[in-house]
């Protein structure tokens, strides 16, 4: 039986959930975690993962309505410093611990002669409509709820909140609107920083699908271009009974790729998390330091290229025409996950664009004929024309990144020696240390000396000047908006490209990567055949999926 690839046996939809939180939750979480009054961490390790899953699954609807009526109890035993007195005052949360401060606390307490009485296992509630018991046992799980709820939310917020409780009436069914608007706050906050409800019913349908079609476990290397077309084919028809749309082929790649993407999260920060300090001593429970530096960079750098272009300052030139930000469309939506996924970004390419104008000519009443032909695939997009296609683009990128550093040069930005460097990465700029000496006022001038250096081919060699040359002529050849000689006057033009130029290259390297993997499972020799394939299964599952419709 293979086994889920998860650390402290989390399941594989946990890891997702898990992977999914951001930093800024995380870092709340580790501060609830790492609570320390001087005699060790506050609450046990059971207590915080439970305190974290309970979190990430925003499943806390129930533990807040337990928690009011904890709130009551430790506002009695707290006497004239409340409910903190009881909480905050325990060094280490332990139900043995809650067990003696309210005992010893009851004691001269007259509330508990009347409304609450200690029985074995807690204390119990007499409310007038019924009782209501919290054990000791769950009492140090609601005490962390209650440090994380102030943490994120602040304390005059959740201390609102609980004295509106303790000022209402004393009765049982009165604690639900309370916890109710607890639990609208958490929701509110926590919105921006965990997946969405339909994100995390999308984990859930995936790993239930992956767990009924391949058995007792999975790894993230099951995700696969051969797992998507399962699940598009056999994993619903409309909708499932969790409301999600998988019709489209692209959206059965896209939620394939966000778990993947999410569990992949989830299992590095569990590692790093797990780990011993920083070090190179794997045996010992360490984290390689450049394996904790790889999970930063993947998880904190930066967005979707396309992304990027489309917001100032890059977006005052025209780095790219309305056709070729479509063809890049779903390769920077997946990212890193595209390589992993390359048979489905092609088929998606191809079929899930001819699945876009067959849906757009059922909703506009087309003739039949017209829709059966879309539905047969007859003048589908092949698998070699779409390879062309790319690499077309590639060379389109490549001109577009050439002319960004010519216009950087230009302008006098020093970007534009970082832009060389990633175009003539072997070549020799030693020469320009001798023209980088300077210091203080100095720099500006040296910084100048440097960007003319650069266009002096007896300075920077031949292998660098061949480059500049080749950017010089590609933006000449570029006449789009921002391109042109006079709007490189515009003293914004210089900022457009500084923030374009990585962004450009970012996008080239994502589709390098899909066209690698591509190559790699899909040699020039199979493609005619394996596109006649998928043509047949496509065809057939839109025939099954719009016959009532044509």
């Amino acid at each position: 039986m293979r086994v889920v690839r998860a650390m402290d046996g989390v399941s594989a939809e946990q890891a997702a959930i898990d992977g999914g939180r951001s930093t800024a939750l995380d870092q709340a979480l580790r501060t609830v975690a790492e609570t320390d009054l001087g005699a060790g961490p506050k609450y046990g390790p059971l207590v915080v993962r439970d305190l974290m899953r309970t979190i990430s699954a925003r499943a806390y609807g129930k533990p807040l309505l337990e928690l009011m009526h904890l709130i009551r109890i430790a506002e009695a035993a707290g006497g004239r410093h409340g409910w903190p007195a009881i909480l905050f005052a325990v060094p280490v949360a332990r139900a043995a611990t809650f067990r003696g401060v309210i005992q010893k606390a009851s004691a001269g307490c007259r509330a508990f002669d009347v409304d609450f009485a200690l029985v074995e296992d807690g204390v119990e509630i007499a409310y007038p409509d019924g009782p209501f018991r919290v054990t000791y046992g769950r009492m140090a799980f609601l005490a962390a709820l209650v440090e994380f709820a102030i943490t994120a939310l602040g304390w005059r917020a959740v201390d609102g909140v609980f004295r509106g409780w303790l000022d209402d009436r004393f009765a049982l069914r009165a604690a639900g609107p309370h916890a109710n608007t607890l639990s609208r706050l958490l929701y509110d906050h926590l919105k921006d920083h965990l997946p969405t409800a339909q994100a995390l019913r999308s984990y859930r349908r995936l790993t239930r699908f992956l767990m009924a079609a391949r058995g007792g476990g999975f790894t993230l290397d099951d995700l696969d271009d051969a797992m998507v077309l399962a699940f598009w084919s056999g994993g619903g028809d409309e909708t499932d009974d969790d409301g999600g749309d998988i019709r489209t082929f692209r959206a059965a790649v896209e939620q394939v790729a966000r778990l993947r993407s999410a569990m992949q999260a989830g299992f590095e920060r569990r590692s790093v998390d797990s780990a011993v300090p920083i070090g190179g001593d794997r045996s010992a429970g360490e984290v390689d330091p450049d394996t904790l530096l790889g999970v930063l960079e993947a998880h904190d750098g930066p967005g979707d290229p396309l992304l990027r272009l489309a917001s100032p300052p890059a977006s005052a030139i025209k780095f790219l025409n309305g056709r070729e930000t479509a063809a890049l469309d779903l390769i920077a939506a997946l990212g890193v996950q595209g390589p992993a996924l390359p048979l489905s970004v092609l088929r998606v390419e191809t079929f899930g664009a001819a699945q876009g104008r067959l849906t757009q000519a059922i909703r506009r009443r087309s003739d039949p004929a017209e829709v059966a032909m879309l539905v047969g695939l007859a003048q589908c997009e092949s698998y070699g024309e779409r390879i062309e296609q790319w690499e077309r683009l590639d060379r389109q990128l490549h001109r577009l990144s050439l002319a960004a550093l010519a216009a950087l040069l230009e302008a006098g930005r020093a970007e534009a020696a970082v832009e060389l460097l990633v175009h003539a990465p072997d070549a020799d700029l030693s020469p320009l240390r001798g023209v980088a000496s300077g210091s203080g006022d100095n720099r500006v001038v040296a910084l100048g000396g440097i960007l003319a250096a650069l266009a002096d081919s007896e300075v920077v060699g031949g292998r660098a000047a061949d480059v500049l040359g080749q950017a010089r002529a590609a933006l000449r050849s570029i006449s789009r908006r921002g391109f042109s000689v006079e709007d490189r006057r515009d003293p914004a033009s210089g900022d457009g490209f500084a923030a374009g130029a990585p962004a450009v290259r970012a996008a080239r390297d994502l589709l390098e990567g899909v066209r690698k993997a591509v190559s790699a499972v899909l040699p020039p020799a199979e493609r005619e055949h394996r596109f006649a394939a998928d043509r047949t299964l496509f065809a057939a599952r839109f025939s099954a999926l719009y016959e009532a419709s044509s």
